[in-house]
């Protein structure tokens, strides 16, 4: 579903949420600055103020360099931005041409117009599950989540038959089955 998004902002929005797992209000909190290109690192206020890193992928870095470059390389200011000028927000969620931070109302919308049906927080939910099936530890899930404790990851790691199973197996190779 996320392949067949074509808008720059829209495919760079919702690729970041999904690579770093991030909640969408601390995808739409980003702004440019907030960006290390060189480390392909985001630096990110988390839930309850918390700050964390975000480190993403090359698909991510080059569609968010596509969607900047639309905008014409800003420095500074909202990542993620409405089509139009905004009217009357608050200074600090504008750009230098007067355009607004994207609202998670906004991207609620967008999101619903590409996957019918999905809520926006169940693409974070897959994002976090899919790292689970794929054997990250209980720590990496919560420095990849933001989660501050492990009983909040339940949600993801329970029903992880195939980790579980594969965890198993792994074991089984490494201690060659005895106890």
């Amino acid at each position: 579903m996320l392949r067949g998004i074509r808008a720059a902002r829209d495919r760079a929005l919702f690729w970041l949420i999904y690579d770093g797992g991030l909640r969408c209000r601390e995808a739409l909190a980003v702004n440019i600055e907030d960006i290390d290109w060189t480390e392909r690192c985001l630096r990110v206020q988390g839930k309850g103020d918390k700050p964390r890193e975000m480190f993403f992928s090359r698909r991510v870095s080059g569609y968010l360099d596509a969607y900047i470059k639309e905008h014409g390389e800003p420095a500074h200011g909202p990542l993620f931005i409405t089509a139009r000028k905004a009217r009357n927000p608050r200074h600090a969620d504008l750009t230098a041409e007067g355009y607004a931070r994207l609202s998670y109302r906004q991207a609620d919308t967008l999101w619903k117009e590409y996957t019918p049906g999905w809520d926006l927080h169940q693409l974070r939910h897959t994002a976090i599950s899919a790292r689970a099936a794929r054997g990250y530890t209980e720590v990496e899930l919560k420095r990849f989540s933001g989660h501050s404790s492990l009983r909040s990851l339940e949600v993801y790691i329970a029903h992880n038959r195939e980790s579980a199973k594969r965890t198993a197996r792994e074991w089984e190779r490494r201690e060659g089955g005895e106890l």
